[in-house]
C-alpha cells in the first residue's frame, strides 16, 4: 500500500491534463487505479496513445508527492478537497462526460444527491430588473429548501446569491480561480459570507488566477451539480448560454425568463426559448417540475406564492410496477436500451438518477430513451422524467 494519501494521485492527473479534461475517464477504462497508471511510468503512459507531448511533461514534472504537499497547504489555508474516490464528491458529477479531478472547497458542502439544485445564470451587465428578478427566484427556491448555483460574477449571479442568502437557504458559488485569489474586490465580502453560509467550490487549486479561458470550464460544473439551469437575461453572445449548452449535454434542464425583444439582454434568452428552454415567470413554475424531489408538497394555485403542505407520513408511491411491461421482448433494443428498460418502473425518473442506477452517462441515456419511446414502451413526464407506459 502507498503511503500517499489516494486523493494526491487525482491532484497529480489534474495538474498534468488541465481541468476540463475528459482523458481521466479512459485512464480509469484501462487502467484498475491511479496508483497503478502512476507507477506504470512514462513507457506505459506512452503505449496509452492518447497524451500529449504538453501532458506527458506535465506528467513527469509534478510528483504525487507534490500532490501530497498541496493537499497538506490546502489543510493549513482552511480549504477541503474531495476527488472522485470520496464519498462527499458530488454524485451528479460522475455522470457528466469530464467530471473534475478534485473540488477545492470552503464551507459546508451540500449532499447535491439528496438536495435539490438550480443554476442561476445572466449576464454580468444586469438591469435592475433582471437583478430583481434573479433574486426573487432565489429567494423563492432557496425557502423551499433548494440549493442555488452560481458563479460569483457581478450581475445575475450576485442577485441570485443574494437572494438565496436572504431566505436562510443554501447557496454554492463555483468560481473559475483559486478560492483565495483576490478575483473581483467588489464581491469580497459576498464570497466570505457564502465561505460561513453556503460554500465556495472551484475545480483550481490554491493560487490559480482568474483568466478568460477558466470560465467555460467551470460552467459545465454549475449546469453539473443542477436539476436544471435557469437563465435571467443574456445576450447573444454570453457565458450564461454556455452553461445552458452544458446543461443540455448533460440531460438537465433548462428555464429562461422571457425579455423584450428591444433590450440588449434579450437575444440570448429568447434564442433559448425559440430552442426548447422552458419560459418561466416565477419559481413555482419551476418547483412543480420536480415533485419527487421537494421535501414537502407545494400547493400551486395562482392566488397564493408557494404554500407549503407539510406531508408528515413517509414518502407515498402509489405506482406499483407493472409486470407485464417488464415481459416486452428487449432483444430487438441497443445494450444500453435493454439496460435502461430493465431498471425503469411505473414511477418517473429523471434523467440523472437513471445515470447513477445504470451507469450509463447521460448522453447515452438520453439516446436509448429516444429509442425506447419511438418504440411506445416508455413515456415522458415534465421535468424530463420518464417510465414504463403504463397500460
Amino acid at each position: 500500500m502507498s503511503d500517499f494519501d489516494p486523493r494526491a494521485y487525482w491532484l497529480w492527473l489534474q495538474h498534468a491534463l488541465g481541468a476540463g479534461s475528459s482523458k481521466p475517464n479512459r485512464v480509469l477504462e484501462g487502467w484498475n487505479n491511479l496508483e497503478e497508471f502512476y507507477c506504470g511510468g512514462r513507457e506505459a503512459w506512452l503505449l496509452e496513445g492518447y497524451f500529449t507531448a504538453k501532458e506527458l511533461r506535465g506528467m513527469e514534472s509534478y510528483s504525487v508527492s507534490d500532490a501530497q504537499a498541496l493537499l497538506r497547504y490546502c489543510d493549513q489555508i482552511g480549504q477541503k478537497v474531495v476527488t472522485p474516490d470520496c464519498d462527499e464528491y458530488p454524485a451528479q458529477l460522475r455522470q457528466i462526460h469530464n467530471p473534475p479531478c478534485a473540488l477545492y472547497y470552503k464551507g459546508a458542502l451540500p449532499d447535491f444527491s439528496r438536495e435539490p439544485a438550480i443554476s442561476i445564470v445572466g449576464t454580468r451587465k444586469a438591469t435592475q430588473t433582471g437583478k430583481t428578478i434573479a433574486r426573487s427566484f432565489a429567494y423563492e427556491l432557496a425557502k423551499n429548501d433548494v440549493i442555488i448555483v452560481s458563479g460569483g460574477a457581478l450581475g445575475i449571479d450576485t442577485a441570485a446569491h443574494q437572494g438565496a442568502l436572504q431566505a436562510g437557504g443554501k447557496t454554492a458559488c463555483i468560481l473559475g480561480c483559486g478560492i483565495d485569489t483576490a478575483y473581483l474586490a467588489a464581491n469580497a465580502a459576498l464570497r466570505d459570507t457564502i465561505a460561513v453560509k453556503g460554500v465556495l467550490i472551484s475545480e483550481f487549486p490554491p493560487q490559480t488566477q482568474a483568466s478568460g479561458s477558466n470560465f467555460p470550464i467551470r460552467n459545465r460544473i454549475i449546469s453539473g451539480l443542477s436539476l436544471g439551469t435557469l437563465v435571467v437575461e443574456a445576450a447573444a453572445r454570453s457565458g450564461s448560454l454556455i452553461t445552458a449548452d452544458y446543461a443540455l449535454e448533460q440531460g438537465r434542464d433548462v428555464f429562461a425568463v422571457p425579455a423584450g425583444i428591444f433590450s440588449p439582454v434579450s437575444a440570448g434568452v429568447n434564442s433559448l426559448i425559440k430552442s426548447g428552454a422552458k419560459p418561466v415567470s416565477g419559481a413555482k413554475e419551476i418547483l412543480e417540475e420536480y415533485p419527487e424531489w421537494i421535501k414537502s408538497k407545494f400547493f400551486l394555485d395562482d392566488t397564493k406564492t408557494n404554500v407549503i403542505i407539510e406531508e408528515n407520513g413517509a414518502k407515498c408511491d402509489s405506482f406499483k410496477e407493472d409486470k407485464k411491461q417488464k415481459e416486452i421482448c428487449a432483444d430487438k433494443f441497443s445494450p444500453d436500451a435493454q439496460i435502461l428498460l430493465s431498471g425503469l418502473t411505473d414511477r418517473p425518473r429523471q434523467i440523472a438518477e437513471l445515470s447513477e442506477s445504470t451507469q450509463i452517462p447521460a448522453a447515452r441515456l438520453l439516446s436509448a430513451v429516444t429509442e425506447l419511446e419511438l418504440e411506445g414502451v416508455i413515456e415522458s413526464h415534465s421535468g424530463r422524467r420518464y417510465s414504463l407506459r403504463r397500460s
